[in-house]
């Protein structure tokens, strides 16, 4: 590796860190200022919110935005270059733009791999950390009323099983109005019918109370009713009701798991689970698209400030995009695979012309 490599790589990580860093510092500020009074309404502090909430919110904070933080480096220290004819000195010089081009990508690469050990390793478990406290403190008196009790069941827990419950509590683990039904192909063998039902954590188990169960017979149906019942409906409440956010709390192997169970269950939300499986891999992967981008943009020739500018413009129509096209996912206009891909393969598309446009000049 050539002195000038490890000179752009070098300079191309410490920027990187360093906007990384200021970014984390504005976002904790902003944030914080905006939730503090969820916070007192909710018993907390500030003191638990910097030690509990923001490290582990700063972690995912710099995963999502580290394709932009990227990109931004890119160009900062690309356009600083190029305000003092490096660039063109380098060129010059009778090194090409391709070979310019390799530290480039090999800081990308390095960022990369960081990312990814983040996003497999540690990520999940400061995720975890992160909606912990989240749905403890920062949540709203009205949401979070909503999500800890009056919530409504209804699912598919196997292949000819369902399950309905009225006003379950989360935080008291009881619901009323249970009914459970057991089919033979499309034929409805079984009925149990419960007015309270509760879940008993320590043995894992659910106490249904007032109950009727009725077998659909042939010849005859044969009914039963009761004043207890223990059940076991093989799914606990944190199954039945998964929070929002779950899937980012669950390793690549757990979410390729929960996301099988749930596809058999028929949850309708399965597209906003298979957004986050697949762009594990596509945040990465688009660290080498924005790197190409920044480079194409911010080494022409011209004022440093506009490529800049440039820059940030798409920046955001990046993010834009990337929002959007989870959006039509999530509502199923296009599959996860293709709502994931699609903003680095217009990006994609847009580099190869801007770097081809600039490799030619």
């Amino acid at each position: 590796m050539k002195i000038l490599d490890r000179y752009i790589i070098r300079n191309i990580l410490v920027t990187f860190i360093f906007i990384t860093i200021l970014l984390q510092i504005i976002s904790v500020i902003i944030d914080l200022s905006q939730r503090m009074h969820r916070l007192e309404n909710n018993q907390g502090s500030i003191k638990d919110a910097l030690i509990y909430y923001y490290p582990f919110w700063s972690i995912w904070l710099a995963y999502t935005f580290s394709p932009i933080s990227v990109f931004l480096s890119i160009i900062f220290f690309t356009s600083r270059l190029n305000k003092h004819s490096e660039i063109n000195a380098i060129l010059a010089s009778g090194i090409s733009f391709k070979r310019i081009t390799i530290p480039y990508l090999i800081s990308a690469s390095l960022i990369g791999m960081g990312a990814l050990i983040i996003n497999y390793s540690f990520l999940p478990l400061a995720n975890k950390m992160k909606n912990k406290f989240h749905y403890q403190y920062l949540l709203s008196s009205r949401y979070k009323n909503k999500y800890e009790n009056n919530q409504t069941i209804s699912t598919q827990i196997s292949n000819n099983e369902y399950l309905f419950i009225r006003n379950f509590s989360r935080k008291k683990n009881i619901g009323q109005d249970c009914i459970y039904q057991k089919f033979n192909g499309n034929k409805l063998i079984y009925l149990l019918k419960a007015k309270n039902i509760f879940w008993y954590k320590k043995h894992r188990i659910y106490i249904l109370s007032n109950y009727s169960e009725t077998y659909l017979n042939k010849n005859k149906d044969i009914f039963f009713k009761g004043v207890h019942k223990i059940q076991n409906f093989s799914m606990t409440p944190e199954e039945l009701l998964p929070e929002e956010y779950i899937a980012e709390t669950m390793t690549i192997s757990e979410l390729r798991k929960f996301i099988d169970r749930e596809k058999k269950r028929g949850n309708s939300n399965i597209n906003t689970h298979l957004n986050e499986y697949y762009q594990r891999t596509s945040y990465p992967f688009s660290n080498f698209i924005l790197t190409l981008l920044g480079l194409s943009i911010s080494s022409k020739k011209g004022e440093p400030a506009h490529n800049f500018i440039m820059g940030i413009i798409l920046a955001f129509i990046y993010i834009f995009c990337t929002e959007i096209s989870k959006v039509y996912s999530t509502k199923d206009y296009i599959p996860s695979y293709l709502s994931v891909w699609l903003p680095n393969g217009i990006f994609g598309m847009i580099t190869f012309f801007l770097y081809w446009n600039r490799n030619r000049n």
